[in-house]
């Protein structure tokens, strides 16, 4: 009897142990973590995410591009305005400078007087003709040329003066006008040298003596003391003839008018 009174007491102590081993929180299995992310879910977000970073970042580098090829327009209408700006001042003077050498106007005949009559050939009209049929242009030329070279201006204006009245359209008048002015300016007569160069260059604008034409006008605007009109010439030779090698002796005269201008105004 009391060895069954000591098992029942055994076996409801074995059964409060084991009870007690499920309350306690220490002993207790862990349990299982909830609305855990999915990891498909995850890496689609993820997907995503670098998408929209690669789209921007393209839009970035779209927008940059753009910008620089602004900034180049800008910089092409900055260069383009001020050449613009250049120009009207260039035309300003211009239009000063020939205001000021504007010729005065011709006198107007009087009505109802006489007509001046033409003058009657003369006896040795025919005579002068055919000795004038016996020059050629070409040894015309060669002697006025050989004129100017040798320092005899006075003969080399007459020569090249009557090349021109008896050759106007040949080949060589762009040179003999050309080397009428430079006989000119070699007398001292800068007026009728500034003449003859602008004939050349209106002319006989294609001819290979107008950069010299351009140059010649800008040192005989010096010696007559009027720096802003050699300004000008210079200008144009450098504008039009950038190539041409007394580009870079216009550009070395403007340096020097520009200093002169600045000292004098």
């Amino acid at each position: 009897m009391r060895r069954s009174v000591c098992a029942l007491a055994f076996a409801m102590m074995a059964a409060g142990c084991a009870n007690f081993a499920q309350l306690n929180p220490e002993t207790a299995p862990p349990e299982a973590p909830r609305n855990a992310p999915d990891a498909k879910a995850l890496a689609k977000e993820l997907s995503s995410a670098r998408e929209r970073n690669a789209r921007i970042e393209a839009q970035l580098s779209e927008s940059a591009g753009k910008i620089e090829a602004l900034t180049r327009t800008v910089g092409d209408l900055q260069k383009k305005n001020s050449a613009l700006e250049a120009t009207v001042e260039r035309l300003r003077r211009e239009n000063i400078i020939a205001k000021s050498f504007s010729a005065p106007p011709s006198p107007r005949r009087r009505t109802g007087a006489p007509k001046p009559s033409s003058p009657k050939p003369s006896p040795g009209t025919h005579a002068a003709k055919a000795k004038v049929a016996s020059i050629t242009p070409q040894a015309l030329y060669n002697k006025s040329y050989r004129a100017v070279r040798d320092g005899k201006n006075e003969e080399a204006v007459r020569g090249f003066r009557r090349f021109l009245g008896l050759f106007p359209k040949n080949q060589l008048a762009p040179h003999s006008r050309y080397w009428l002015g430079e006989a000119y300016y070699a007398l001292k007569r800068y007026p009728e040298a500034l003449d003859e160069f602008q004939g050349l260059i209106t002319k006989h604008p294609k001819s290979r003596k107008v950069p010299d034409a351009y140059y010649k006008r800008g040192l005989t605007y010096i010696r007559r003391g009027l720096p802003l009109n050699a300004t000008l010439e210079f200008e144009n030779l450098v504008e039009k003839f950038p190539a041409h090698p007394l580009s870079k002796k216009a550009k070395v005269q403007l340096q020097n008018l520009e200093y002169y201008t600045r000292k004098k105004p």
